[in-house]
């Protein structure tokens, strides 16, 4: 839940709302509650982040020596860790988590765009909250899998079954932000936003560190310990009240004849039937044609899923790299959330601050920059970390990849620009475009990067790091495309592709241009 909107303008993407409106909307109070809900349920995530990679390891690491030296296994059934970081269990990790990864995007892509629809027109809440109970009875058989040694790890994939109840994270991070949004005065939209990545990466510096204390006695603690954390992330989240009607628009009407995507049930009465899933796509589709920039913008979020996938191997990386122990890795991600904390609220402003009122670009030109520069920053990051053969590379790689961390909120507020701004009714679906995109990103991120630190692996130093490498070569390209689309600002701002001429005005295929007010 770390999309957020980067940059401010003198002009908001919409109209303000009368005082009077905003007076009558309890938004303070409700954002102080989401924040709280954020950060109770990144804790749960990331506490558990560590733990659940050693358990994984001990798993695969014990039924190794089974198999080749059963000397080694203690009389409690354990390997000591120094002896798990072999090649086959190192792999073997890697494909179960990579593929893990690939199972749970499935829900997300299949159910985005109903559950965003459901979302926009019947209620945030609920759908919320379901992707919460979905996380959570996820969560809870991974640990029922990892528990019973005799059980093989791969059956930890059909978890993903859960993630019908409300489409997973991706979809419980899309509807999240829509909850923000329908809340938040537009002028208040940027700080709101930044206090709430602000928020996720506490919860990410805070965690990490707890969960390398407490493995200090054991890997089961903080594991269960998440698990009781996110399930009063859930209780939080059934008493947080319904958003929609909180919204400046009116709220759509099942007969709305301009929306793109619509939730209609087909002749069998079902609104997840197949064929009415194969329409969503359709319609998705469409929603995409119809202005090529904005699915040139979308596409970056599928790329993007390949950083993050890569970010979620950091563990297991430097463990495997530099023989530490998975406790001992852990601190990197939470020197990783405070560096990016500072980023966020310091360079970042900072930037922003000379772009706007220095070198006095309009606000969508800063936001397009900020997208540049730091997917460059991100590319030569993973650069750096992909040849880091000591731990000091490592760091210096991490710290320049968290001065680029603004790509992706950046990229986020051009494709709300795209679509007319916040208060377009187009946001919601939107955001289940985005989420499918990033579930793709995903689905395939996961098994590849795990089969290329198979071969890297194999292959010795200095191919440990190939994910990395691949990694910077799809942000290379991703950067490359954000030079390929500009900004134009006059009255009527639209963001173009400066590969067609401009009495064309970013239209494709003979469509309207897409034109929208500041």
């Amino acid at each position: 839940m770390e999309d957020a909107r980067l940059l401010s303008s003198d002009e908001s993407d919409a109209p303000l709302p009368p005082p009077e409106l905003l007076k009558k909307k309890p938004w303070i109070v409700l954002c102080v509650l989401i924040f709280l809900l954020v950060a109770i349920i990144d804790i749960g995530a990331f506490l558990a982040e560590a733990p659940k990679t050693r358990v994984y390891e001990a798993n695969l690491c014990v039924r190794y020596y089974e198999k080749h030296d059963r000397s080694v296994i203690r009389k409690d059934g354990t390997v000591p860790e120094k002896l798990c970081k072999v090649n086959e269990i190192q792999q073997d990790m890697a494909m179960i988590v990579g593929w893990q990864g690939l199972f749970e995007s499935i829900p997300s892509i299949i159910l985005a765009v109903p559950f965003g629809t459901l979302a926009d027109k019947h209620g945030r809440k609920w759908v919320f909250v379901a992707s919460l109970v979905g996380l959570q009875l996820n969560s809870a058989w991974v640990l029922m899998i990892c528990y019973f040694r005799s059980l093989p790890l791969q059956l930890t994939w059909v978890g993903s079954v859960f993630f019908i109840i409300g489409g997973g994270p991706i979809v419980a991070s899309a509807v999240g932000l829509t909850m923000v949004a329908d809340i938040v005065p537009p002028d208040k939209r940027t700080a709101i936003f930044l206090y709430l990545t602000a928020s996720v990466l506490l919860a990410e510096l805070i965690a990490p560190i707890m969960a390398a204390s407490l493995m200090k006695r054991g890997d089961w603690i903080p594991l269960i310990l998440a698990l009781a954390i996110q399930l009063v992330g859930v209780l939080i989240g059934v008493a947080f009240p319904e958003t929609l009607h909180l919204r400046d628009l009116p709220e759509p009407k099942d007969d709305d004849a301009e929306s793109d995507i619509e939730l209609r049930p087909t002749k069998n009465g079902s609104a997840f039937a197949f064929k009415t899933q194969l329409r969503h796509f359709q319609e998705a589709f469409r929603f995409l044609r119809r202005d090529f920039t904005l699915a040139l913008v979308i596409f970056t979020f599928m790329a993007n899923r390949v950083g993050r996938q890569g970010l979620s191997m950091l563990l297991q990386y430097a463990s495997k790299r530099y023989g530490w122990a998975i406790r001992d890795a852990a601190y990197l991600t939470s020197f990783r959330a405070a560096t990016s904390l500072v980023a966020l609220t310091i360079f970042i402003p900072l930037l922003n601050l000379v772009l706007l009122r220095c070198l006095r670009l309009p606000a969508h030109w800063a936001d397009l920059w900020i997208a540049r520069g730091s997917l460059a920053l991100t590319t030569f990051a993973f650069v750096v970390i992909g040849i880091a053969a000591h731990p000091v590379l490592l760091i210096i790689g991490i710290l320049i990849f968290n001065l680029g961390t603004g790509s992706h909120a950046a990229m986020r507020s051009i494709s709300i620009h795209l679509v007319g701004g916040q208060s377009s009714p187009d946001v919601g679906r939107l955001f289940s475009v985005i989420a499918i995109m990033e579930s793709i990103g995903a689905m395939v991120a996961g098994p590849l990067l795990a089969k290329i630190f198979d071969w890297g692996l194999d292959l010795g130093e200095p191919w440990i790091g190939l994910p990395y490498i691949v990694s910077a070569v799809v942000f290379g390209v991703c950067t490359f495309i954000t030079f390929v689309i500009s900004v134009k600002s006059d009255d009527s701002t639209t963001v173009a592709y400066t590969g067609l001429p401009n009495d064309e005005e970013g239209s494709v295929d003979g469509a309207a241009p897409r034109r929208h007010n500041d």
